[in-house]
C-alpha cells in the first residue's frame, strides 16, 4: 500500500528518526532518505518506509511484515498521521515560541522535528518505568534486552526494526520474569502488572480529559509516578502539554537556554513552564533533542581528524 500525506508544516525524517535513549536499531534505521520503522496497526505487524515529498508532504510504502492481510486503507492512514504526529500544527509552535526569547532559536534549530509515537500507552509507560532512576546507557541495555527476549525483530533493507511485546505476551510472564536479565524486581513487576491491567481494562489505551487530568489517572497505576505519567502521555498518546519537569535532561536545558547559575529545581521548571503552556511537552521534547544533537556534535568533535570511522 503506498499513501501520500500531508503533514501540518515541515517534516525533516533524518530528525524525527533522533530517539532520545531509545535503542540503537531505531536511530540508524534510516538510509537514502527513508525511514524504516515496524508497527502494529489495529493488531496487524506492517513494515513501514517513508520518504518525503515537496510541500510537506511524505510517501508512505506499507508492506505486511508477517503473512497477514494489511488493515483498511482508513485505518492505515488513521494509525499513520497519529504515529507521526503529521496533524501537529508546527507553524503554530513555531509561531508561538518565537515570542519566548530563550526558546526563539529552537525552529531553526530542530525545524520539521515532530514525535514519532509508541504504537501503545502501554509501550510508552514500560519504557519509561526502565528509564527510571538509571542512567541512559543501561536503560537502553534494558530495552533491548526486552526486546531480544519477548519482542519480535524484523530484518528489512539492512536494518534491524523491531516491535514491542504484545500486552498479553508480558502479561503471561511471572512477576519476577525480567530479573535475570538485570531488571530490578520491583521494576519487573511493574511492567508485568501493567500488561495484565491494560489486558483487563483497554479503555487506558484511548484516555479522555485534559493532559492534567490524564495524566493524574495515570499516576493512579503501580509503578506510575509523575515523571513516568508525563513521558508517557506525551509519547504513548501525543499530548502537547505535559511536563515531565522532574526530568534531569530537561532540567540542564533550562539551565542553559535560560542563562541560570545553578540547575533548577522541579518546582522551578515547572514555574518556568507556565509560560509554555500550551505546549509544554513539545517544548520539552524539542529540548531533549537539542541536548541530544549538542552531545552527538561534541563526541564527533572529540574524533581525531587523521582517524577514519569504521
Amino acid at each position: 500500500m503506498i499513501l501520500k500525506l500531508r503533514s501540518k508544516g515541515p517534516t525533516d525524517l533524518a530528525r524525527c528518526n533522533q530517539p532520545v535513549t531509545e535503542n540503537q536499531s531505531d536511530r540508524v534505521a534510516f538510509a537514502d532518505g527513508l525511514l524504516y520503522r515496524a508497527a502494529r496497526i489495529a493488531g496487524s505487524p506492517v513494515i513501514i518506509r517513508v520518504g518525503s515529498l515537496a510541500d510537506d508532504g511524505l510517501e508512505f510504502l506499507i508492506s505486511p511484515a508477517e503473512d497477514t492481510p494489511l488493515p483498511p486503507k482508513a485505518t492505515v492512514t488513521a494509525a499513520l498521521r497519529r504515529k507521526f504526529s503529521l496533524d501537529l500544527d508546527l507553524p503554530a509552535f513555531y509561531r508561538f515560541v518565537k515570542r519566548l526569547p530563550p526558546l526563539a532559536r529552537l525552529p531553526a534549530r530542530q525545524a520539521g522535528l515532530r514525535p514519532i509515537l509508541k504504537d501503545t500507552l502501554l509501550e510508552a509507560l514500560s519504557l519509561a518505568i526502565i528509564d527510571q532512576q538509571v542512567n541512559v546507557a543501561f536503560a537502553a541495555r534494558l530495552k533491548h534486552r526486552l526486546l531480544n527476549a519477548y519482542g519480535r525483530l524484523y530484518r528489512v533493507d539492512g536494518n534491524e526494526l523491531w516491535l514491542f511485546p504484545l500486552a498479553e505476551e508480558l502479561a503471561s510472564l511471572e512477576p519476577d520474569a525480567l530479573h535475570p536479565m538485570q531488571f530490578s524486581r520491583s521494576k519487573s513487576n511493574y511492567i508485568v502488572n501493567l500488561a495484565r491491567r491494560f489486558l483487563a481494562e483497554p479503555y487506558w489505551e484511548s484516555l479522555n480529559g485534559t493532559d492534567e487530568e490524564i495524566v493524574e489517572r495515570l499516576c493512579n497505576l503501580r509503578g506510575v509516578g509523575r515523571w513516568t505519567a508525563e513521558y508517557a502521555a506525551m509519547m504513548g498518546l501525543g499530548l502537547n502539554d505535559t511536563l515531565p519537569a522532574a526530568d534531569i535532561g530537561l532540567m540542564r536545558m533550562v539551565q542553559q537556554v535560560y542563562g541560570l547559575a545553578e540547575r533548577p529545581t522541579e518546582d522551578l521548571v515547572r514555574k518556568i513552564g507556565r509560560d509554555w503552556s500550551p505546549w509544554r511537552g513539545l517544548v520539552t521534547f524539542y529540548l531533549w533533542h537539542q541536548e541530544d544533537a549538542e552531545n552527538a556534535a561534541t563526541a564527533t568533535a572529540t574524533i581525531p581528524n587523521n582517524k577514519k570511522l569504521g
